[in-house]
């Protein structure tokens, strides 16, 4: 059974980015630590948001990077694309975890 504590801590790995800084990749993570093996659903929500988190993060780090050499200047459109995606799908996580569901981003 899923209680509200279980949907709650789905919600704040899916929402772990609104706290800036590494928040974004450590609150899911922490989550994911403390209940894998002992709650699939809570576990299973922080796992796809630290994955997805995790990738959003290296995508930006490499086109910043690569910006130095004006090369990653063309990738900052498709970097912005992605970046919306990702926040339109963490909004669907957010919903699937308030109703309960399960929910896996795309790609993923």
């Amino acid at each position: 059974m899923i209680d509200g504590r279980d949907k709650f801590l789905a919600l704040l790995a899916h929402c772990g980015y609104l706290l800036l800084g590494m928040g974004y990749i450590l609150i899911p993570l922490g989550i994911y630590f403390l209940f894998d093996g002992k709650n699939e659903f809570v576990a299973g929500h922080a796992k796809q948001a630290f994955k997805a988190q995790a990738i959003i993060g290296i995508m930006a780090l490499i086109a910043s990077v690569l910006s130095f050499v004006l090369i990653g200047l063309v990738l900052w459109p498709f970097i912005a694309a992605i970046g919306l995606i990702w926040l339109v799908c963490s909004f669907i996580a957010c919903y699937h975890a308030i109703n309960g569901r399960e929910y896996h981003y795309p790609l993923l």
